[in-house]
């Protein structure tokens, strides 16, 4: 999947109160069109609007998360003067494809009904909320590859999760419990989503408590199935993370290595300087003096 643009647009009155009559609003407020080149992820902050799909219409209250896929006409009424979304907009690739259309339905056929009571859905808002909030913090503005990137990341996880709520056993989701036969394809799933979530955010307070509330999941099962994907336990793959971000911080910053500890994640720098020498075989300090000569000499 491919990230074609991003935006953010938003309403600034906010003297006025929700209204259903559409002719006392501006045409910025209605959006929409044909896209045959790409697909629309649209977030729904806040307000309340009227949308038609392909000749389906829905009344929703943000938050709300649409899918559009690409050549399908679609036509958005802002029905509130306070409104936000957020959109991205998004091309197939070879490995990864937006939902398919009947999914698409599924799921804005879902966000219409405001059912939030599925743990998958749940996660959605989450996960995009937060995308949102990192997305729009000033440093990131001034960061278009590193948007990029998390976005990325994040809407393949975003995708992973609403295709699971939209096929026919969405049900899953809800007081039951998951058969066995659809077990493996589930976990392989979870485990990538929580693979995801570490990189685009490994410099967070992870705990295992956390991951395995986020994934729905005890905590020997989820280190057992981890470790049998990905060769090691989650907080092992969340610590490798943070060591590849700190060797690149120590060779290309000059941010003492307290900093360093403190922006990778790790809580002390007494823990970060015994992880790392327990895999680089020496202290921060002493391999970024290593390594930067050795630099400096090649150069």
């Amino acid at each position: 999947m491919q990230i074609r643009a991003f935006g953010y647009d938003n309403s600034l009155d906010a003297a006025q109160p929700v209204q259903d009559n559409l002719s006392l609003f501006p045409l910025e407020s209605r959006i929409g069109g044909l896209h045959p080149q790409h697909h629309e992820l649209l977030y729904i902050i806040e307000g309340t609007l009227r949308i038609t799909i392909n000749n389906i219409t829905y009344r929703m209250t943000g938050p709300a998360v649409l899918l559009i896929p690409l050549n399908t006409s679609h036509h958005l009424q802002f029905l509130s003067r306070i409104y936000r979304y957020t959109y991205w907009e998004l091309q197939d690739d070879a490995s990864e494809t937006f939902p398919i259309p009947s999914d698409c339905e599924t799921w804005n056929r879902l966000q219409a009904d405001s059912d939030e009571s599925l743990p998958a859905v749940r996660a959605v808002y989450e996960r995009i909320h937060a995308l949102h909030q990192i997305l729009m913090a000033d440093w990131m503005r001034k960061q278009p590859e590193l948007t990029r990137q998390i976005s990325y990341s994040d809407i393949q996880a975003i995708l992973a999760l609403i295709r699971h709520v939209a096929k026919p056993d969405a049900k899953l989701y809800g007081k039951t419990s998951h058969p066995p036969v659809n077990r493996i394809a589930s976990t392989v799933e979870t485990v990538e989503i929580l693979v995801r979530w570490m990189e685009s955010s490994y410099w967070e307070n992870f705990t295992l408590q956390k991951l395995c509330e986020y994934a729905h999941l005890n905590s020997s099962y989820l280190i057992r199935t981890f470790k049998a994907y990905k060769g090691v336990s989650p907080l092992q793959f969340l610590n490798n993370l943070r060591m590849s971000a700190a060797e690149k911080y120590l060779l290309e910053s000059n941010m003492s290595v307290q900093d360093i500890a403190h922006a990778t994640g790790f809580q002390t720098i007494h823990y970060f300087s015994r992880l790392f020498k327990q895999k680089y075989g020496k202290s921060p300090a002493h391999w970024r003096s290593e390594h930067k000569k050795t630099t400096s000499d090649s150069d």
